[in-house]
C-alpha cells in the first residue's frame, strides 16, 4: 500500500512539473499600445504626440539620416521601447 501512494505521489508531482504552461500575450499588446504617432518639427527637431488627451514633444536623433526631414513628417514614438522615429513613412 505505501508503494502505490508513494508512485501516485511521484507522477502526480511529474504531471504538475511536465503541464506547459499558457504564453501570456499581454506583454505584447502592451508593446503594441505604445507607440503613438506624431508630426515633426524640422525648426526644433521634436516630435509631437498625444497621449492620454496631452500633447507630448520628445527630441528627434540629431544625426542627419535620423532627423526630421520636414515640418509635419509623420514621426513615431514607441513609449514602450522610449525611442522616436522621426523617419517614419507616411
Amino acid at each position: 500500500m505505501q508503494i502505490t501512494r508513494i508512485a501516485f505521489f511521484l507522477f502526480a508531482a511529474m504531471g504538475v512539473v511536465a503541464s506547459p504552461i499558457e504564453a501570456n500575450s499581454n506583454g505584447l499588446d502592451a508593446q503594441a499600445l505604445s507607440k503613438y504617432g506624431g508630426e515633426c518639427s524640422k525648426e526644433h527637431n521634436t516630435c509631437t504626440y498625444r497621449k492620454d488627451g496631452k500633447e507630448h514633444k520628445v527630441k528627434c536623433p540629431s544625426a542627419d539620416n535620423l532627423k526630421c526631414k520636414t515640418d509635419r513628417h509623420h514621426c513615431e514614438y514607441d513609449d514602450h521601447h522610449k525611442k522616436v522615429d522621426c523617419q517614419t513613412p507616411v
